[in-house]
């Protein structure tokens, strides 16, 4: 049991970089850049307390777009639509380096 449950945790991460991945390299290519620096608000229980579903979740990214430095940003408040949106403008107004 303990075996299917990683094996499961590790896809669903690695299922979620993937799409993620396509999202940064094509705003990349978009942009023109060579790099792409880029903050990600995440809400939902399963980033914030599985004990490894986050780790894995960047490592894959990292692997799928290496051109690519994607922070991820929790929401605060747990619930509502758009959390994670929240959290995500809220980085970005505070600027860069802060």
């Amino acid at each position: 049991m303990r075996e299917v449950c990683h094996t499961v945790s590790v896809r669903a991460a690695q299922l979620c970089a993937a799409g993620l991945a396509a999202v940064v390299e094509k705003m990349r290519e978009n942009r023109g850049l060579d790099r792409l620096s880029v903050t990600v608000g995440v809400d939902g229980t399963l980033y914030k307390l599985h004990p490894h579903f986050s780790r894995c979740l960047q490592r894959t990214l990292r692997d799928l777009a290496p051109n690519c430095t994607v922070k991820f940003m929790p929401s605060e408040d747990g619930s509502g639509k758009g959390a994670a949106l929240v959290a995500a403008v809220a980085c970005r107004a505070t600027g860069p380096g802060q």
